[in-house]
């Protein structure tokens, strides 16, 4: 995915953004999307219920582009033909924006007497901003929460977490220290895995540092709290309190699933309920759930996957495209978790009952989640600076000098921002 974003940006960069053809009626729009499979007939149900409510005011059709989406995406405003609404993931937004592609929404969004910024969780229509203005609607929200084995836990003597008490990340690794090692079920278990996953942010935040200020162009990811957070990264792999990089054989989360792990830092909408219901019944395990551990001021910083759905500046009718794209992004909080606007936390137990033991953690995930301070330039420092300068480094030999990563990373963020 890293590698599909940056070639899609350099190809964008290089595009001139024109309008689509005239041909088309200005009140027919097409939107975008990734969805394929069973997860693009839930889309197309969501479309159609929309198209039939509008009663001809307005028609939405579907652009599905399940695999090298962006880079298919920049072929479809080459040629003239980009459709009016189309998804975005956070990072990607002030590139858009920049570049002019996408229409700014903040006058829509404060006009409207049905959703407006006010009505998001802070850390999800962060997602959105770029420059002070709004950019898209988001309309999906999956913030990182811990997934633990309750039977493992239990069976080792190791206290739990609670579902929504702050814990530190000193109380994690020290959590990790009493785990990794020991004997469960005849195989020797670690505490956690980390392949890239959860993101470099999160350990980055969990010291109190960050990687941009909120300007999206001060550099301060070489800050002491950096430091501090990153160190608990290497602790975790130095003290071999996880299973190092260059022996993880499968997927990460597979390791929670074989229960050769005891907790995994993994996105609400990872499906372990379902997966544990289809095991042996002399496999199965109580699953349980806390938030990420806090930073040393006492917050919990959950990163927060979310995409938003912009629109295109090509479009003609942009007063009414604007009531066809609210009217689809509300359609969508009643179809996937979780709704990133408050007050709909009911809606997880018609959307996905598997998840209503989760409930409380969830709750405290979403008030808590956030996303990086993003920037036009943020493809290009999240890949050469953040991954390969930072993240990479570290996974492949833990005993590296991490401190001089920072610092050189830092460095070559400004230079490349102020380039």
């Amino acid at each position: 995915m890293k590698k599909t974003i940056g070639l899609f940006v350099v190809i964008l960069t290089a595009l001139i953004l024109v309008s689509c053809g005239d041909s088309k009626p200005s009140n027919e729009f097409t939107i975008a999307t990734w969805a394929a499979g069973t997860e693009l007939s839930e889309f197309n149900e969501i479309v159609d219920k929309v198209n039939e409510a509008a009663e001809g005011k307005y028609v939405i059709n579907t652009l599905s582009i399940p695999s090298d989406y962006y880079i298919k995406l920049s072929t479809q405003i080459a040629a003239k033909k980009a459709p009016e609404f189309f998804w975005l993931t956070q990072e990607l937004i002030s590139k858009y924006a920049d570049l002019g592609a996408i229409v700014d929404l903040t006058d829509y969004m404060e006009k409207s007497e049905v959703l407006n910024a006010d009505d998001y969780y802070e850390g999800v229509i962060q997602s959105a901003l770029f420059n002070d203005k709004y950019w898209g609607l988001p309309w999906i929200a999956n913030p990182f929460i811990v997934y633990y084995n309750k039977t493992m836990f239990n069976e080792l003597g190791v206290t739990p977490p609670s579902e929504t008490d702050d814990w530190s990340w000193d109380d994690f690794i020290e959590v990790s220290r009493q785990i990794a090692g020991k004997t469960y079920r005849g195989k020797s278990v670690y505490a956690t895995v980390i392949e890239g996953n959860p993101n470099i942010e999160t350990f980055i935040w969990s010291g109190g540092g960050d990687i941009l200020a909120s300007d999206g162009k001060t550099v301060i990811l070489d800050s002491e709290g950096t430091k501090r957070g990153v160190g608990n990264l290497v602790t975790l792999f130095r003290e071999n309190l996880i299973p190092r990089y260059n022996t993880i054989s499968y997927a990460r989360n597979v390791y929670f699933e074989k229960q050769e792990v005891a907790m995994y830092m993994g996105g609400i909408q990872d499906d372990f309920e379902r997966k544990i219901t289809l095991m042996p019944e002399a496999d199965r395990f109580e699953l349980g759930y806390a938030p990420i551990p806090t930073d040393p001021s006492g917050k919990s910083n959950p990163f927060d996957w979310t995409a938003s759905t912009v629109m295109s500046q090509s479009v003609k009718d942009k007063d009414l495209a604007y009531e066809a794209l609210e009217a689809l992004t509300l359609a969508f909080f009643e179809w996937k978790i979780a709704p990133p606007i408050k007050g709909t936390l009911e809606n997880i137990k018609t959307i996905a009952p598997d998840k209503i033991p989760a409930l409380a953690t969830i709750e405290h995930a979403l008030a808590n989640a956030r996303s990086a301070n993003y920037t036009e330039k943020w493809t290009e420092l999240s890949d050469l600076y953040l991954w390969r300068g930072l993240y990479l480094p570290i996974l492949q030999n833990p005993e590296v000098d991490y401190i001089d990563l920072i610092d050189k990373a830092a460095a070559n963020m400004r230079s490349k921002i102020g380039a």
